[in-house]
């Protein structure tokens, strides 16, 4: 049902990513205030990024001078929604619940950004901003002409997907899961008031890494589970914005005020964002698919989309197998092979490679997002070790450096001395 709007949503991100340039973003949040705030929620709305993809952009935005409210707000509200979840909440869960979804996000984004600035700050901590470099702004080429219609579609059909294909097959999977095992009258029986509904669904959304387009069929569930469209919009809004890893890197960036701040944010506004549309009493195209018992008919372009849709799911996920277990590529020799956590799209591999290349004497280097490793070819590869690990902490990852290679690093560096 979904599938025609999700295909033309991809598309509508692939424009997104070659006529937007992010360095027009980093210039309209550089200064402190309700102006920066209200522009990174602004810009984060439409932007198709999950809510680990938004950490390195973050933490990119804080250093180059957004202040911590801009950081903050772009933080909550770019997760929660994007323009390809946009046009699948309006295929499954209907045309007012795909507007409340980012209007949801741009308000939390404005309330949550404005009291991290005000009340998030450590301590004794001065804001520092530093300037974007701007001749690397510069040097990034724009796609013109011809070129931009490859380029949308790679981005939206292959690079887009690919980052969520995980996430986006695991949603359909339990969204499966909790049509076939969970009880008609579950919802009914045990979640019928809200306020017990929505609190479960604060603890479900909260810690779970979910992309806000792969979180509508496991929110569809739910409600033909007899879950209130409200409890379900809670879980649409915390499972996007919120996780575990999410929370954990961003405390050492913005601060641990800043996170309790973003947490109950996000959450308050999860629920009042439910009571409000379960008080609009909106009737759902779920809603007419459960009264006709599942008989409702597909038409011939819904039938083409979602075999397009799934053969793309097929070759992204068999892609980033590929990569993952390295089949069919040389294992090029390496100084540094690096293990890092956090990685988990294009962005992530974009941030890691910005920052480890301004570090001197660095002469190759090799970023595998799907194994969550990095190899790195160095003049002095022990002695640059420690800044480089350094750079990957500041971007917002952890990493290790394997054993084997730490080893190998050390002999030669002994057996050059000698």
């Amino acid at each position: 049902m979904m599938a025609p709007w999700l295909l033309f949503g991809f598309f509508a991100a692939g424009v997104l990513s070659v006529f937007f340039s992010p360095n027009y973003i980093y210039k309209h949040m550089g200064k402190p205030g309700l102006k920066s705030i209200f522009k990174a929620a602004l810009f984060g709305v439409p932007l198709p990024i999950c809510s680990c993809g938004v950490i390195p952009i973050t933490v990119s935005l804080k250093k180059q001078g957004a202040g911590r409210g801009a950081a903050g707000s772009f933080l909550i509200s770019t997760p929660q929604t994007g323009l390809d979840s946009f046009f699948a909440t309006y295929a499954m869960l209907g045309w007012v619940l795909a507007i409340f979804r980012p209007v949801v996000a741009f308000i939390t984004g404005i309330i949550g950004g404005s009291l991290m600035e005000k009340f998030g700050a450590p301590k004794n901590e001065k804001e520092t901003a530093t300037q974007s470099d701007e001749e690397e702004s510069d040097s990034v080429p724009r796609i013109r002409g011809w070129k931009t219609i490859p380029a949308v579609l790679h981005y939206g059909f292959i690079k887009l997907l690919g980052n969520i294909s995980s996430a986006l097959i695991i949603g359909l999977v339990l969204a499966a899961l909790i049509h076939f095992i969970v009880p008609p009258d579950f919802g009914a029986k045990y979640l019928k008031n809200d306020w017990l509904a929505m609190p479960a669904m604060l603890l479900f959304g909260i810690p779970l890494y979910v992309c806000s387009t792969a979180s509508i069929p496991i929110a569809a569930s739910l409600i033909v589970k007899g879950i209130s469209p409200g409890a379900a919009l809670v879980f649409l809004i915390t499972g996007p914005a919120t996780n575990i890893a999410t929370i954990t890197i961003m405390s050492k960036i913005l601060g641990k005020k800043a996170v309790v701040i973003y947490i109950i944010t996000v959450a308050v506004a999860a629920i009042i964002a439910g009571y409000i549309f379960n008080m609009l009493n909106v009737n759902l195209p779920i809603m007419d698919f459960m009264r006709s018992d599942g008989k409702m008919q597909i038409t011939l372009l819904q039938q083409i989309s979602c075999i397009i849709l799934f053969a793309l799911l097929a070759f992204t996920t068999l892609q980033r197998l590929v990569k993952r277990f390295g089949i069919g590529t040389k294992n090029l020799p390496s100084d540094l092979e690096i293990e890092v956590k956090g990685m988990t799209c294009e962005h992530c591999a974009v941030s890691l490679n910005k920052s480890i290349k301004k570090i001197n004497g660095i002469l190759k280097l090799d970023i595998n997002v799907e194994a969550g490793i990095i190899k790195i070819n160095a003049e002095t590869p022990v002695l640059l070790y420690p800044l480089i690990e350094k750079a990957i902490t500041d971007a917002g990852f952890t990493c290790s450096l394997k054993e084997n290679k730490q080893e190998e690093s050390c002999c030669s560096s002994c057996c050059s001395d000698k």
